[in-house]
């Protein structure tokens, strides 16, 4: 049952049977009508109940779908027997198509589940949105701790996994270990963005987990509605800068420069296994020095060793004068040192008045 019908289910039959409101008979017709203390309470009290009842429901779903994805994801044939599960309701028994449709549909998907790398993909997946749906009730910053120790433990595990995937061939190129063979990823799970490749998998990965069979499946995307929170597994940068970062700075500021390595670190290695030797030659040329710029900006703004930050941006631009970026740098800079510095007290040029005499 909808909302609006839920509302109108509750709402009708106390307002037809609610004292009458009140009317005054000099008032303009414009005017909106005043409801007396029983009906404002009568109205207060349902509208408790409902609310209720839809935060118990979407619990019950989420809770549901939790059950189901953390029994998938911890086995290769469970993952994909979800997968299939799912793509049958979302494509064929939402849209009353026959069985005999799914199975020639099914039928044609043998060579993508024979893919090592395929179920590897879903799992991941699955374990993203499980972190997913988990935060999406954690209210208080200091809660986060368990999801936030989660995180650090997945990055890697999925940039690891997108890796082995690849391979360098002697003159540096990269190339997939087996081409072809995922046939383009998983349904609900490719097409996104290559932003440093990765293959198929890494094309799973960089999907937001929100568009993926499994949300669709069970409609999880309105459910999922959480701001400070990255949903793409694959976005390092996202997941630090919602999520790690403001929980550090929030709880242990003192760590704050080590996570915001560990971001960096992160996000070489992954350019570094998925890119030729000349292509992360380049982007390392010109974006390392913008991350490590990052950084020493990213402490500066929150006060963490400010001077430190900015002596640390001084090298930076002393050492990348020819950087595209180093003009904005100076001019950053330079703003920062104006706006730190200590006022000084004026001196005064005129004599010191003679002392008084006795």
């Amino acid at each position: 049952m909808s909302l609006h019908d839920t509302m109108k289910r509750f709402l009708t039959p106390a307002l037809l049977c609610a004292p009458v409101l009140a009317f005054c008979p000099t008032a303009s017709a414009q005017e909106a009508p005043a409801l007396t203390p029983e009906q404002t309470a009568s109205i207060m009290k349902q509208l408790e109940q409902i609310e209720g009842q839809i935060t118990k429901n979407r619990g019950d779903a989420l809770g549901a779908a939790l059950t189901r994805f953390r029994a998938a994801m911890n086995g290769d044939k469970e993952a994909i027997d979800l997968w299939f599960a799912c793509n049958k309701l979302e494509n064929y028994d939402k849209k009353d198509l026959k069985a005999t449709d799914f199975q020639a549909w099914k039928d044609g998907q043998e060579n993508r589940v024979k893919d090592p790398d395929f179920p590897i993909g879903l799992r991941l997946q699955l374990e993203y949105l499980v972190l997913s749906i988990q935060a999406q009730d954690i209210k208080d910053i200091e809660k986060m701790g368990p999801t936030v120790a989660a995180l650090q433990a997945f990055i890697p595990k999925a940039v690891n996994a997108v890796q082995s995937t690849m391979k360098h061939s002697a003159s540096g190129a990269i190339e997939e270990k087996n081409p072809g063979r995922g046939n383009g990823g998983p349904r609900g799970g490719g097409g996104g963005p290559r932003g440093g490749g990765g293959g198929s998998l890494g094309q799973t990965l960089r999907q937001p987990v929100k568009g993926t069979i499994f949300s669709q499946a069970y409609t999880l995307d309105q459910m999922l509605n959480r701001q400070d929170w990255e949903y793409s597994p694959l976005n390092i940068n996202g997941i630090y800068k919602n999520v790690i970062l403001p929980y550090y700075l929030d709880q242990k500021p003192a760590e704050v420069p080590a996570q915001y390595d560990a971001m960096i670190n992160a996000e070489l290695a992954m350019r570094k296994g998925t890119m030729s030797e000349t292509e992360f030659a380049q982007y390392y040329k010109e974006e390392a020095p913008d991350l490590q710029w990052g950084k020493a900006n990213f402490l500066l703004q929150h006060k963490i060793t400010p001077i430190l930050a900015m002596a640390d941006m001084l090298k930076i631009i002393r050492e990348n004068p020819t950087h595209p970026k180093a003009g904005a740098w100076v001019k950053q800079l330079r703003e920062a040192v104006n706006q730190t510095q200590i006022p000084t007290t004026p001196t005064s040029t005129e004599p010191a008045p003679a002392a008084p005499q006795t």
